[in-house]
């Protein structure tokens, strides 16, 4: 054994790697903790000194699957590299790596570096054949142990899992009970989850019911577990990832599952990464067994929010949720030339546009384009014709849905109320029960209860404002109010107070198309096609202004005649409107407006008459105009106004004209304070015999 060590290694340092794959292992098998740090005993009996042995234990709970993240392991083999290793001492080959590219890696440098590789066994030369048979077998079979062991595990957790008693957490809203899952038994934390599954009925998106819960100032229970394993429940606000994570889990539908997101292998970047599937598809779960407990929904109630779910996900061929934009027919739209969804976008002043591209990905032409305003106008018409229902039947429905949502909010805030209460009852007992000499467990107790009553009175205050603001309890005028509603959907429509989110949502509900196909001949038009839900479909024609926004034809025709009437810009604006015509935009004739078109339409323009006469730059007194004093001085206008803002000159306003009087002292002052001042106006021209000397040396040298 100590022939394959040399005086060379031993000049050099020796290596122990200590590491264990798992926190719990690092804390419950301290045993074999014991055995690695040994080493260091091994290494010193072998002949190195104490101060050369080097104990690398920063991987302590990293996996020796990959040498991702473990930077021991990294340094080690850095040490190698350099020549500064003689030996690595490890308690077994697993310690060092169960990856056949790392260990082959370290023991390549290892032979090269001559280094030893040592365990508690024997001490092996990489550089000797043999040694590295040896070690080759060791490595190969380290890393096959970690895939027995991980069928044995997995095997079992999936048997396991196919009785539906493999004990996974459970989601807020249940517990583990003798025979499976169980509803929660607290009632307050099963109406928080029902109140989200109801309240994403009647919204169109996620991050709609968060902010329905933000603004109602609802909240939300989130199970706490601490290391003992006892949960505790805290009540947080609700946000749109929780409650996409509550609508995504199939085990508030009574479905058990296990292995719905399974890790694989994937390039990156030309990196293995390994990724988790998004467990969108029941076909691949590992484990699925319907009605395995109680559920807050029905399997066909889950399947309809995947499904609303996707519809809403960011994607070109999806509808998507209603926005706040503009355009009413965003997401219903489709291009009737190729039959791909036409996206709205948005100009400098927010006025609509329907854009189809045949690809997507913006590196083509687009197949064409429209304003959107005349179509919604059309489809808005339509709607409020088609749908007159039964007023009777709508508005109980209506009455009845929002006296649900109102009544079951109210049992919501009232069972937190009767939770917050219990508390504060419970600490009050704790209180009275504890010794009264005992001061110190007395004020803790204080406190808690102190605390206790605190919540409950925040809690009673916050159902107050729900009830003013957000009308958590009907009052008989209220409902009066819901059924007028109710009975006249155009007000409804047409109220300031209706978002323009809540109009997309009440016409989606109707429509599930709307198909838009251009019409050139013999009138340029667009041909639109509605698709009802109900199967039916309505076919309207709608104009089509010449090219989005640009001037109608007969407006720039009109506006060329007048302009060989010689008429200025203000006075065919004045014509055009008093005639009709509006501009591309739909708006009124504006002067601006006029030189636009002049412009594009290459129009002569007819300059207005000067309403002012031009004044002269000096009067019979001698005085001067600003322009004249400007060009007096060679200086702006500016400047001058300047000069008389400081006072420096005189001035008197006849008929609105400013006369400035300059006799010499003031020409005098005013010409020193240029030539000070020669270096703020570099394009300064003075009058001659007047120039600064640092002018008059500039202009003489070459």
């Amino acid at each position: 054994m100590r022939a394959k060590i040399s005086a060379s290694h031993i000049e050099r340092r020796a290596c122990v790697y200590v590491r264990q794959s798992t926190t719990a292992q690092v804390l419950h098998h301290a045993e074999s903790t014991r055995r690695q740090y040994a080493l260091a005993d091994r290494a010193a009996a072998l002949g190195w000194p104490r101060e050369s042995i080097e104990v690398i234990d920063e991987d302590q709970g990293r996996s020796g699957a990959s040498s991702d993240g473990r930077t021991g392991f990294a340094r080690l083999v850095e040490g190698v590299a350099h020549g500064k290793v003689g030996a690595v001492l490890a308690v077994e080959v697993s310690r060092l790596a169960r990856s056949s590219p790392d260990w082959q890696k370290l023991l390549s440098l290892c032979a090269v570096a001559e280094t030893v590789v040592i365990d508690e066994q024997a001490v092996y030369d990489p550089s000797d054949r043999d040694d590295k048979l040896l070690l080759d077998i060791k490595g190969t079979m380290s890393e096959a142990e970690l895939h027995w062991l991980g069928l044995r595990l997995i095997g079992a957790l999936r048997s396991k899992a196919r009785r539906g008693q493999l004990r996974v957490p459970p989601p807020t809203g249940y517990v583990w009970a003798e025979h499976g899952l169980s509803f929660d038994p607290d009632e307050a934390v099963q109406r928080a989850i029902r109140l989200v599954f109801d309240r994403y009925a009647v919204e169109p998106s996620v991050f709609a019911v968060a902010r329905w819960a933000r603004e109602t100032g609802v909240l939300f229970p989130t199970c706490q577990r601490n290391p003992e394993g006892v949960s505790e429940i805290e009540w947080k606000q609700l946000g749109a990832r929780r409650v996409y994570e509550i609508l995504r889990n199939p085990t508030y539908a009574g479905v058990y599952t296990y292995g719905r997101r399974p890790c694989r292998a994937t390039l990156i970047d030309g990196k293995i990464r390994r990724v988790r599937a998004d467990g969108r598809d029941p076909s691949k779960w590992a484990v699925r067994i319907d009605d395995a407990h109680p559920a807050y929904i029905t399997w066909e109630t889950y399947v309809k929010n995947q499904e609303k779910l996707s519809e809403n996900r960011l994607h070109r061929s999806k509808r998507g949720a209603p926005h706040g934009g503009n355009a009413l027919l965003n997401g219903l739209v489709m291009c009737g030339r190729c039959g791909v969804r036409m996206t709205a976008r948005y100009g400098k002043n927010s006025r609509p546009h329907y854009v189809c591209r045949r690809d997507h990905n913006y590196t083509t032409k687009i197949c064409w384009s429209l304003v959107a305003d005349p179509v919604d106008r059309s489809i808005e018409k339509l709607f409020l014709e088609t749908m007159v229902p039964d007023e009777l039947d709508v508005s109980l429905a209506v009455e009845q849905q929002v006296g649900a949502q109102a009544e079951s909010l109210d049992r919501h805030w009232k069972l937190r109320i009767e939770q917050a209460t219990y508390e504060a009852r419970r600490a009050e007992r704790r209180y009275k029960a504890t010794d009264p000499d005992n001061r110190v467990v007395a004020r803790t107790l204080e406190r808690e209860w102190e605390e206790r009553l605190r919540e409950l009175e925040e809690i009673q205050a916050q159902h107050r404002e729900a009830r003013r603001i957000h009308r958590v309890e009907l009052s008989a005028d209220d409902r009066a109010r819901i059924r007028a509603l109710a009975r006249n959907l155009p007000m409804v429509w047409k109220a300031a107070s209706t978002p323009q989110a809540d109009r997309k949502a009440m016409l989606a509900l109707v429509v599930e198309a709307v198909a838009l196909t251009p019409i050139d001949l013999p009138q340029r038009s667009t041909r639109v096609q509605v698709a009802w839900r109900t199967g039916a479909t309505t076919e309207l024609t709608v104009p089509r202004p010449e090219h989005g926004r640009c001037t109608p034809r007969m407006a720039a025709a009109r506006v060329r005649e007048l302009a060989n009437k010689k008429l200025t810009d203000g006075q065919i604006a004045e014509r055009l409107n008093r005639q009709g015509l509006q501009t591309g935009a739909g708006l009124a004739w504006t002067t601006h407006a006029v030189a636009r078109v002049r412009a594009r339409e290459c129009i002569p323009c007819n300059p207005a008459p000067c309403r002012h006469p031009r004044v002269p730059d000096c009067d019979a007194r001698g005085r001067y105009s600003v322009a004249g004093t400007a060009k007096l001085f060679g200086v702006s206008v500016h400047v001058v106004r300047e000069w008389l803002q400081k006072g420096w000159v005189g001035a008197d306003r006849e008929s609105n004209v400013l006369w400035l009087t300059i006799d010499d002292a003031t020409r005098d002052n005013l010409h020193d304070h240029l030539r000070r001042t020669a270096h703020r106006y570099p394009r300064l021209v003075l009058p001659p015999g007047k120039q600064s000397k640092r002018a008059a040396s500039q202009k003489a040298a070459p």
